[in-house]
């Protein structure tokens, strides 16, 4: 019988437990207030580049759109991309 999956649906607690420990191992090594620094230094430097991240950042994630000439380069139809990805046949 193969092992159970230790991701617990959409709460990985093994990726939480993770990502805690290395936060509190940041703040515990005083990283904070030099990263802090460094990222207003940045800030006041490259005042555009830093807004631009910032307004892709709020958008979030995007999927990634592959165009017709994309396909059309990988030999397949806009309609087998679309069965492939809604599992129509």
């Amino acid at each position: 019988m193969a092992p159970k999956d230790p991701n617990q649906g959409e709460g990985d607690r093994a990726s939480a437990r993770r990502y805690d420990d290395h936060a509190r191992r940041f703040v515990h090594d005083g990283k904070v207030e030099p990263a802090a620094n460094e990222a207003r230094a940045y800030v006041e430097r490259e005042a555009e580049d830093a807004a631009k991240a910032e307004a892709e950042a709020r958008r979030g994630p995007a999927g990634r759109r592959t165009s017709v000439d994309e396909l059309v380069a990988k030999g397949r139809t806009v309609f087998e991309r679309l069965r492939a990805r809604f599992g129509r046949k």
